[in-house]
Formats: C-alpha cells, structure tokens, sequence
C-alpha cells in the first residue's frame, strides 16, 4: 500500500533511491503514461497509443512496453534497453502532490513532491542521497524536481491535445495480436480522417503543434514490429 509523504530535508534526510533497473524495483509495467512533449524521443523506441483512464474516462497517451501484464520487454538483466525511459518511470518513487498554504488570506493548492515510502527503491543503506549533509537539494532531487515539473506540464498539455484529437475524430480503435497475446483498449491515429481534414483544421493542428505531435505517434508505430519481435525471441528461448 502507498505510504505517501511530503518530502522534507527533515523527516527524509537519510533516505537515498535506487536507481538501477529491475523488475525487483517496480519496472516491470507493461504500459506506462507519457506526454506529448517526450514524444520526439520515444517514437524511436516505443510504440505509442492512447488508453481511457480507468477512473477518469480520459483518453491518454501510452507507451507499450510489453503484451502481458508486468511484462516490460526493455527491461533485461543488464537493466533498461532502450536510449529514453519515459518521465513517469523515471520519477518513482517521487509524485506530485498539493499542499494548503495561505496565499492573501486565501487558502490555495500547490503543488509540492511527495514520496512514496513503501516503494522499493527506497532505502536508508544505498543509493542516490535525496540532501547534503547541510540539508540542501542534492542534484539527483533537483533533476527529480525537474522531471516532476515536466510532468506537471505534461498534464495540461495533454488535456489539449487530446482535446483536439477528439475535435477532429483523430482517434480510432487499435487491436493488437502477439503471439498468444491479444490487446483491446488502446487507441491510435486514424490517418484517412487526418488524411481528409480541411486546410484549416491543419493549419490549426500545425500552429498548436499538435501536427508534430500527431506524426511522431504515427512514426512510433514501427516500433510495434520491433516489440513483437522481442516478444517472439523470448517465447522461442
């Protein structure tokens, strides 16, 4: 279960992560959330789709890293295979979290990082040291701060461009068969509906950057054969 806590220089000043990667860590996620600003880095290694949030109904962008459930086909006993690991991987086992402070009288929500303390890479014996001895940032918190800012982002960016997706029937039912593996609820690009949409609905897309973003997750798509592949070579050992 969770264990969630406001990070501080105080309570946490002993806590260091491990930042290895291994199934025994918690990396062995099958699909993994990701945002429109990492696509340009994924599509050269994962196959990108979009799935309906389970409790919110939303429609957001994934990445596939493997067929079955807790199976990530980068992961290897040599650690990740892959140049890029995505943003919500790297940021276990830190989240964003809203704390109440008094902004003019007024009570407010900021954001503020929290940490989960039943995560495995959590420890007091190795690992990345979250503060100095003086109690100031470490610069692998300060890059974690960084990447949980990127998410915080990445969040509203999403919103609005799936938002768009949706304005223009951009999205279509993906089925996808490996092996003896058979994936529903995922979601790709409908390129005859991109293919047949107005000059000005491009132009819309383009001047948001939302066209870019729509080519990149069409490019990933060749990385589905590779994953398939991966797939086929393990069940052949």
């Amino acid at each position: 279960m969770s264990q969630e806590q406001l990070l501080d220089n105080i309570t946490h000043k002993d806590i260091k992560i491990l930042t290895q990667r291994s199934a025994s860590l918690g990396d062995d996620v099958s699909i993994t959330r990701v945002f429109p600003s990492e696509f340009a880095q994924l599509q050269s290694d994962y196959p990108i789709f979009f799935k309906k949030n389970g409790q919110t109904g939303q429609f957001e962008a994934v990445a596939l890293l493997g067929f079955n459930e807790r199976e990530n086909l980068y992961l290897t006993q040599s650690g990740w295979q892959a140049q890029y690991i995505p943003l919500s991987i790297l940021r276990q086992p830190f989240l964003i979290g809203f704390v109440e402070k008094q902004l003019n009288g007024i009570p407010v929500s900021e954001p503020a990082v929290h940490i989960d303390m039943s995560h495995p890479r959590v420890s007091t014996q190795q690992g990345e040291a979250l503060f100095s001895s003086q109690g100031g940032m470490s610069d692998y918190l300060q890059n974690v701060n960084s990447i949980l800012l990127a998410i915080h982002s990445g969040h509203s960016q999403s919103e609005s461009f799936v938002a768009s997706l949706l304005k223009y029937e951009l999205l279509e039912s993906a089925l996808i068969n490996a092996g003896t593996a058979r994936l529903s609820g995922l979601y790709t690009i409908n390129e005859d509906v991109l293919s047949r949409l107005t000059d000005n609905a491009i132009v819309e897309l383009h001047n948001q950057g939302y066209l870019q973003h729509i080519y990149m997750v069409l490019a990933s798509l060749g990385q589905l054969r590779k994953l398939v592949r991966m797939k086929e070579q393990i069940e052949e050992r």
